[in-house]
């Protein structure tokens, strides 16, 4: 059986009092997800406060896309509690708890639609999105910080390199305007100008309403540095 995952580093690099304070985020209580007659991780505790740049960190095999998926409630967990904006993960809908925590995958999924405004403007015709307009603006200005113009958004689906798909993914969850990204390796299909642009796009994101955050993933020690500001490490 895997060791359990209640590392000292793990727990250290939570321990701010977050339970009563009104710029708690989110909150892992006593995270546990058993898969195949083992724990992957257990005993997990984590928090986020509103504004933060984390970093989740741990060698390979170690759980980190298994639990960004967890706090996406994409994974449902063996034992624990979650805690988004001091209500429980019971008591969101699921489709609005997903518009507040949006998870970026390595290799995103785009849907069914034929061109990249298509899969752009899709999820606003969602029930949880009805009452929010199609960001045009915002759009084009990231477009526009990622050097990609107006175009882009004619281009078919099944034309993108494995980057643009990233992109794609990453401009439907910025339209939307989450309180937190999970974002696990968000740069990895890029070359490092177009990496640097996305961290740049990002750092905008945030710094525009500093009350947005991250919890980022990355094999680029390099890339944690610039974009984060702790740590979160699995064992």
């Amino acid at each position: 059986m895997k060791p359990v995952a209640t590392s000292a580093a793990t727990r250290t690099a939570d321990t701010v009092p977050l339970t009563k304070s009104p710029a708690a985020l989110l909150q892992g209580r006593n995270l546990g997800l058993q898969g195949q007659g083992r724990w992957i991780w257990r005993g997990l505790e984590l928090a986020m406060a509103a504004g933060e740049r984390v970093a989740l960190t741990g060698p390979s095999g170690s759980g980190k896309t298994t639990l960004m998926r967890a706090l996406a409630g994409l994974v449902p967990l063996t034992e624990g509690e979650l805690v988004l904006e001091q209500r429980p993960l019971q008591h969101w809908s699921m489709p609005e708890y997903r518009s507040r925590i949006a998870y970026l995958a390595q290799r995103p999924e785009l849907g069914d639609g034929d061109t990249v405004q298509a899969v752009l403007s899709a999820p606003f015709s969602y029930r949880c999105h009805r009452n929010q307009d199609y960001p045009h603006s915002l759009i084009e200005q990231a477009l526009h910080q990622l050097g990609h113009d107006s175009g882009f958004l004619q281009r078919p689906v099944g034309t993108l390199s494995g980057g643009e798909q990233q992109i794609t993914a990453l401009l439907r969850l910025l339209a939307l305007q989450p309180a937190l990204l999970l974002l696990d390796e968000p740069t990895a299909a890029l070359d490092p100008r177009a990496a640097l642009a996305v961290e740049q796009l990002l750092d905008a994101w945030q710094r525009d309403t500093p009350g947005r955050a991250w919890l980022w993933s990355s094999h680029d020690s390099d890339q944690i540095t610039r974009m984060c500001a702790r740590r979160i490490t699995l064992p």
